[in-house]
């Protein structure tokens, strides 16, 4: 039976992010309620010309957690319904305003395994400066709940480059996380300026992110956090098995407005514009050989791992050292990149250029 990572998105904030460019807005529970109602028709419409194992789940936004008591519940269940429903992680997003003891039963009943939880910042003036909707003491409340129902994975997303934000802000915020032994897992983002974001035109210190990353990744990994993938970091065995997935090209399927999805090679995207979404329209594109080639080697390097050199032959027919045979050359001479007879990788100091090196493959 073919097994398929699924993820839900559920697109209501209840405020804006300065920085944010997600497909996210306010409603009242009276329009969750409707767009729950279009989701599981969505739900029920694909499951009926497919028979497919949901091995992970993942509930995205928006902030999910600022979902309707009940909803997130109402959505696992017709999931049940229509799958072979047999995951190994479900994976929920949440606000730490959001994340009361009410939500945490309900995720606890429904079988949620996994709590990814937007700090951003241990500051709160950092926080007031993005807008977030949350204090420090908040992600500490939220914690001690989560504690409290039994969860003991934990995410904690944080972001670097932030207006005004020192290195010393993000030193302080990982050695607050590291009280909690709950935290099993950190992703770390660096800040980019978005069109149509009230920071679209402010300035990002590349160099000062840069170093805040360096110091973050040498303290990340003295407490046991081991980078898997560029921005993620996890106690062993506790790395995002949903998102894995995406970076490995293994196929998904998304529902809801904006979601998108990747079956056989072929990748759609729901309309993120709510009166097509409920039409159901949605852009398809087919990969060509081409485009598969260069997704997997730009997401494979992302990765610590790299590419699997005995993997990418028997996936594209190449030897991957014989055809970027000049690339090669060139980034062994700069020392970027550690080759071995089954292994491509980037050296760990250069993953922060990583852009600039994996480009070298699509010249």
């Amino acid at each position: 039976m073919k097994e398929i990572a699924v993820y839900i998105h559920i697109p209501f904030c209840r405020s804006k992010c300065n920085y944010c460019a997600f497909n996210s807005f306010y409603a009242d529970v009276n329009a969750q309620k409707e767009y729950v109602k279009q989701l599981i028709n969505e739900i029920k419409a694909f499951s009926k010309n497919n028979i497919m194992r949901a091995d992970t789940v993942y509930f995205g936004g928006g902030t999910p957690s600022f979902l309707y008591q009940g909803g997130i519940k109402s959505i696992i269940n017709v999931l049940k319904d229509n799958f072979y429903f047999e995951p190994n992680e479900i994976s929920i997003e949440c606000n730490p305003e959001s994340l009361t003891q009410a939500k945490l039963d309900e995720y606890k009943e429904s079988k949620i395994n996994r709590i990814s939880i937007g700090l951003q910042s241990a500051s709160n003036e950092l926080l007031k400066l993005a807008k977030r909707a949350h204090n420090f003491d908040d992600f500490i409340k939220a914690l001690d709940n989560c504690q409290k129902f039994g969860f003991d994975n934990v995410n904690c997303d944080i972001m670097l480059g932030l207006p005004k934000q020192k290195i010393q802000d993000v030193q302080n915020t990982l050695n607050e996380i590291f009280n909690y032994d709950i935290i099993k897992h950190i992703s770390m983002y660096g800040l980019k300026t978005e069109e149509n974001t009230p920071w679209q035109n402010i300035s990002v210190d590349e160099e000062l992110s840069a170093n805040m990353y360096d110091v973050a990744f040498l303290m990340l990994k003295d407490k046991g956090f081991n980078r898997y993938e560029i921005s993620n970091f996890s106690k062993l065995g506790y790395e995002s098995k949903h998102n894995i997935k995406y970076w490995k090209r293994q196929d998904y399927i998304g529902f809801g407005l904006g979601a998108h999805s990747l079956v056989n090679n072929i990748r759609y995207a729901n309309s993120d514009n709510m009166v097509d979404y409920i039409l159901g329209k949605k852009e398809v594109l087919v990969l060509d050989q081409r485009q598969i080639e260069e997704e997997y080697i730009m997401l494979s390097l992302r990765m610590d791992e790299g590419i699997d050199l005995n993997d990418y032959k028997k996936q594209f027919g190449f030897d991957f050292k014989e055809k970027y045979f000049k690339q090669l050359e060139k980034l062994s001479k700069l020392k970027v990149i550690e080759i071995t007879p089954n292994n491509l990788k980037i050296v760990s100091s250069y993953m922060g250029v990583m852009n600039s090196i994996i480009t070298e493959f699509f010249i």
